[in-house]
């Protein structure tokens, strides 16, 4: 549904997050105009008033992915960003860094204005692209980085592609440091590991899989967190996953480098022991671990070592998991899924619902722009939705929004993974002057 400058919206007796005491939350022009009991002043009414019963809902802000892969330009067939960035609204997050990974890279200011028409056109989630740090993600020469913020990339990233040139990578993070340009990398050795696709772990070898070794991760990140000491480079690490790394993540935090990092959402659930049976669906570019790495990522998360969690979204078409289980392709279509799991966290990880979804707005946002973020409040533009959070999770549904059906949920009951019943849901989106009802 459009909205029009002239609508209000008015959202009645509706909950917020830290707050169970009803509300009406009143948005005119884009912008939140206020935030009330529900007993106070009496509704506006008028032919351009859209009142919306918000009983038994929460509204939440808006989240923010860090990581997520869009597929266009260059993969359509795996999903675009249309289908992508409805997918994402509809599950919550109104913003979505996008992987440089595309076809073409994002190395070019053409490509970065392709992207932000074609999701200014689709009217979904804000996406935010993400520079390559260098050009086709090649490792050898460095992208115009200072154009490419100027563009609208709020970041540089390597994607999952390692730099092997520790020259070129040094050089990389001095000439963002010299813009406060945040990078955002992927803890992975070049050679250690490569072309494995499983935790090198008892699974693995019983499968006869391919392995990576946490030492591909720490290796990677020992090397990152010097140059980010040398150049005081704002150094992102992106979706770390396992316990070794997080000791060293804090102790660079100790030292007061100036070092943030994030965790994928299905790294706090699944881990290696979930590949048995060669079962694709669980098939991640950076490897589940073990039952230990994973309560050492959920810990982590609770004692505020691992700032942030995205999504790490790669939808696929289902030709993708027509292999072998080492030639598969990579990667979980998370969004359909990605509340529900989300939910279940505070039980898992000892933290409040706010704190959780705190992860994944005001954390993000920070590690984005360096700046504070508060929740909602008067005066903001609208980017919140209201969180359903008893509503039961159709998998019929899943390809509705996503091209991708490539989750370990789509196949298999949330019970066989020991998990709850899959709940929450979004029952309507409000970015800036749009109103999504789902």
């Amino acid at each position: 549904m459009s909205v029009t400058t002239e609508q209000v919206i008015i959202i009645d007796r509706v909950q917020l997050l830290d707050n169970d005491t009803e509300h009406r939350i009143t948005i005119r022009d884009g912008h939140v105009e206020s935030i009330v009991a529900s007993s106070d002043a009496s509704k506006e009414t008028g032919p351009n008033v859209l009142v919306i019963d918000g009983q038994g809902q929460t509204a939440v802000r808006g989240l923010c992915d860090l990581y997520s892969r869009l597929r266009e330009p260059g993969l359509t067939r795996k999903g675009s960003i249309a289908t992508e960035s409805q997918a994402a609204l509809a599950s919550g997050f109104t913003k979505v860094l996008c992987s440089p990974d595309t076809q073409p890279t994002i190395d070019s200011i053409a490509t970065v204005q392709l992207i932000r028409q074609r999701a200014e056109a689709a009217q979904g989630a804000e996406i935010l692209p993400i520079a390559a740090l260098t050009v086709g993600l090649a490792g050898e020469q460095l992208s115009e980085l200072a154009t490419l913020q100027a563009a609208g990339c709020p970041a540089a990233s390597q994607a999952d592609v390692p730099v092997g040139n520790t020259n070129v990578l040094y050089s990389a993070m001095e000439y963002a440091a010299s813009f406060s340009m945040p990078l955002f990398m992927t803890a992975r050795d070049s050679q250690l590991g490569a072309g494995g696709c499983a935790h090198a772990g008892a699974m693995a070898t019983k499968l006869g899989l391919p392995s990576i070794p946490v030492a591909a991760e720490t290796v990677a990140l020992a090397r990152l967190l010097e140059l980010c000491r040398e150049t005081e480079c704002r150094l992102h690490i992106s979706r770390i996953s396992s316990a070794r790394s997080l000791q060293m993540i804090d102790a660079a935090k100790q030292a007061a480098l100036p070092v943030t990092c994030d965790v994928a959402l299905h790294h706090l659930f699944f881990t290696d022991e979930q590949l048995a049976g060669y079962d694709s669906t669980f098939h991640s570019e950076v490897p589940f671990r073990s039952l230990a790495d994973r309560d050492a990522l959920r810990e982590g998360l609770r004692a505020g070592i691992i700032d942030a969690i995205c999504t790490d979204h790669a939808p696929h078409d289902r030709d993708a998991s027509l292999a072998p289980f080492p030639a598969t392709e990579p990667g979980l279509s998370a969004y359909h899924w990605a509340l529900p799991l989300i939910l279940q966290l505070p039980e898992l990880v000892g933290l409040p619902l706010n704190q959780v979804f705190e992860k994944l707005s005001a954390a993000p946002r920070r590690i984005i722009d360096g700046a504070e973020h508060t929740g909602m409040t008067e005066g903001e533009q609208a980017d919140f939705f209201l969180l359903n959070k008893d509503a039961a999770v159709d998998p019929m549904k899943v390809s509705l929004e996503s091209v991708g059906t490539n989750h370990p949920l789509n196949i298999h009951s949330a019970e066989s993974l020991g998990l709850s019943p899959m709940l929450g849901r979004v029952s309507h989106a409000f970015l800036q002057s749009r109103h999504h009802p789902f």
